[in-house]
């Protein structure tokens, strides 16, 4: 208390009152950014799947909390898709619902809100998902890739959607290939398929090596609001 009405005491204009605010704002906001940048998380949000994931396809190691804490953001873009280089790729939503990803599907009826397919390409789109628990629409000339969670999809599930998001976003750019991809129906099912492919191994090979390094992958961390599941008539085996 005496240390406190001293410090009062001193601050007797204007130009005191406001440097010694400023001054233990500052403290204020450097403490408290300290103590967050120490906290390692073992679930993996967004950002932490963007880091993790991103390392492994592009670099093949796997980091442990502690790596990805030093190298996680305060402040982050939502939905955003960031390469292991810093660099942002793409946007992505996830828990978006069925009709959210219809739409992008066909033309959209001012009155009624109903939309005119094109069959085959949605149908298409299902026959690429049809043993997976979520159903990714890549950006194309959008601006945010979309994924749709299908009913009894569990948090592995939604990670390994997130980190073929990261994965096609990537490649879409044309950076790990170094070719630019063409931009037609066909040959952006085709990438699907093939970062699909990848995205499964890559589960495969590294899941048990992520539980190892103390990454809880059985922990839903991924949607940042209540998301929908659609019904599709997907079961898991």
């Amino acid at each position: 208390m005496l240390a406190g009405s001293v410090v009062v005491s001193c601050i007797s204009t204007p130009m005191a009152t406001w440097t010694t605010l400023i001054a233990l704002l500052s403290i204020h906001l450097a403490t408290n950014y300290a103590a967050v940048k120490a906290v390692s998380m073992r679930c993996l949000n967004r950002q932490r799947a963007n880091i993790v994931f991103s390392n492994i396809l592009g670099h093949g190691k796997v980091l442990n909390p502690s790596d990805v804490s030093e190298r996680e953001r305060i402040f982050e873009w939502d939905g955003v898709l960031r390469w292991a280089d810093d660099q942002i790729v793409g946007y992505c939503r996830i828990g978006v619902s069925l009709n959210t990803l219809l739409s992008r599907f066909g033309r959209r009826h001012t009155l009624t809100g109903s939309v005119d397919l094109r069959a085959t390409e949605m149908s298409d789109l299902l026959d690429v998902f049809a043993d997976e628990a979520y159903i990714l629409s890549p950006a194309s000339s959008y601006h945010e890739a979309l994924i749709v969670l299908k009913e009894g999809c569990t948090p592995i599930d939604q990670l390994k959607g997130w980190a073929h998001a990261l994965l096609l976003a990537r490649q879409v750019q044309g950076q790990m290939s170094g070719a630019k991809q063409a931009d037609d129906d066909a040959s952006r099912l085709a990438e699907l398929r093939r970062t699909l492919a990848t995205t499964r191994e890559l589960f495969t090979e590294y899941s048990k090596a992520l539980k190892d390094e103390g990454w809880e992958l059985d922990v839903a961390a991924l949607e940042t609001r209540a998301g929908t599941r659609a019904e599709t008539g997907f079961h898991k085996t």
